[in-house]
């Protein structure tokens, strides 16, 4: 028997009144709660997650469901530079070397 990992997503669950937040429990596994913003912040299985949406929207007291982009995200960066962040900081460093030499 291997171990297998489950793929998640977040829901973040924005409700009109935080009291029910606990009767989401069932869903998945509630990571943070906002009393400030009324939101519920929720972990998932990726399997029925359209199920799971409507589901959870089909209750009166949530105003809106939104899901993370974070597993749809490339975690490649290859093709980003950072050439360019570390001229400017070189620049910035010999502009501000230059200054207190020239203030003595």
């Amino acid at each position: 028997m291997t171990f297998k990992i489950q793929p998640r997503r977040a829901l973040y669950i924005y409700l009109k009144n935080i009291r029910h937040a606990q009767q989401l429990k069932k869903f998945g596994r509630i990571v943070y709660i906002s009393k400030k913003m009324a939101l519920v912040a929720l972990y998932v299985d990726d399997d029925d997650l359209d199920e799971k949406i409507s589901h959870i929207m089909s209750y009166k007291f949530v105003k809106k469901v939104t899901t993370s982009p974070r597993p749809d995200i490339d975690p490649d960066f290859d093709n980003v530079h950072d050439d360019i962040f570390f001229e400017s900081y070189d620049e910035q460093e010999s502009e501000s070397q230059h200054y207190a030499h020239n203030s003595r």
